[in-house]
């Protein structure tokens, strides 16, 4: 490595430029890959917070497949088909609604997730204040809502025309970019104005029971015309989810091309630049794996310290402005962008500085 040593000493400002613009990039990246995971978990962790086996929308009437929790509308004659022809008594009412929630004059846009009273869904859901489980009557808000509106337990809130309760705050949680508001679904009707014989938005399976197998939903989607999936597959159904993550995901892959091809560029060009260096090395008797091996750890040196930079940029700047915006930052938002740029980088690299073992010695002599 004596000579990418020496390169790296000699022509600082040329390495510096190569470093910043890895950094940037990997920077780039990191916000990127930390939007996109904060976003999609504004979108969908209310429907990750009810931990079910298996969510059932009413299937669209065009007979696209493409159920959406705007249009399910599940009537209770489903609700009975389907419990009775998959076996599954532990089939619940799941209500999915926007609306407006106000109080004391103050009002916030809010997603309503309705749950039977009973229900087995959401375990996990958290109570700051009060319970975290709604009755027929009662509201029990994200934090950001009773925030915004200046409520707690014991206090009224307004949705749509149904004047509830408050009976407790949890932690947030978000359904379609919105702070939920967690219901009965005794209340529904009221919330969302249901309308005809709908009873609810959707059914779901909660996990702790025993789900039916593919030929028994099989066999109740098609008695009860629904269509089912398990809760990654939901999330297809909420509004723009699919399009917005697909925009986010093309841009993090242009990037990551970017990211390889100005590593290319740079070491092309020095490699070119290098050549009588390297002949010199191959008329004194280096091998051509050494000289490989010297190209590859200064690509290597470049390409860590820039991605360490740009990383650690991208994470102190997701923790400054993650009270701003949706933004998520970990391992998985941080480092594995800066990996990605490591690695995409150094295959990069391999072929740029490939030309350094098949360099001429006589070039040392001055032959052509």
């Amino acid at each position: 490595m004596y000579l990418s040593l020496r390169d790296l000493l000699f022509a600082r400002g040329r390495f510096a430029l190569v470093g910043g613009a890895v950094a940037l990039v990997t920077l780039l990246l990191v916000l990127l890959t930390g939007l996109t995971e904060g976003l999609g978990r504004q979108n969908t962790s209310g429907l990750e917070r009810l931990e079910a086996a298996r969510i059932v929308l009413d299937a669209p009437a065009d007979g696209s497949g493409e159920a959406s929790f705007t249009d399910s509308a599940v009537t209770a004659e489903q609700t009975r088909t389907w419990a009775r022809t998959a076996g599954a008594p532990a089939v619940e009412r799941l209500g999915a609604a926007q609306t407006r929630a106000e109080a004391g004059g103050s009002a916030a846009a809010v997603a309503v997730l309705a749950l039977e009273e009973d229900t087995g869904l959401a375990p996990g859901l958290r109570a700051l204040e009060g319970r975290s489980r709604p009755g027929p009557g009662q509201a029990v808000l994200s934090a950001t809502v009773a925030e915004d509106l200046g409520v707690g337990p014991g206090d009224t809130v307004r949705l749509s025309s149904a004047a509830l309760r408050v009976a407790g705050v949890t932690e947030d949680v978000h359904h379609s970019h919105l702070p939920v508001v967690w219901a009965a679904v005794a209340d529904l009707p009221a919330i969302a104005h249901l309308g005809g014989d709908a009873a609810a938005t959707a059914l779901a399976l909660p996990a702790a029971g025993d789900p039916p197998d593919a030929q028994a939903t099989a066999a109740a989607d098609a008695a009860a015309g629904t269509v089912t999936t398990d809760t990654r597959g939901a999330f297809a159904a909420l509004p723009a989810y699919a399009s917005e993550r697909g925009s986010l995901l093309t841009m993090q892959g242009f990037l990551y091309g970017i990211s390889a091809l100005v590593v290319v560029s740079f070491l092309t060009v020095w490699t070119l630049q290098r050549t009588r260096d390297v002949a010199v090395l191959r008329a004194l008797g280096a091998s051509r794996g050494y000289l490989l091996r010297d190209a590859l750890a200064q690509a290597a040196a470049v390409l860590v310290l820039g991605a360490l930079a740009g990383a650690l940029a991208g994470g102190l700047t997701g923790l400054a402005a993650g009270t701003a915006v949706p933004f998520a930052t970990g391992p998985a938002t941080v480092l594995l962008p800066a990996l990605g740029v490591v690695v995409l980088g150094g295959a990069g690299a391999l072929l740029a500085t490939r030309r350094v073992s098949s360099v001429d010695p006589l070039l040392a002599l001055g032959g052509n």
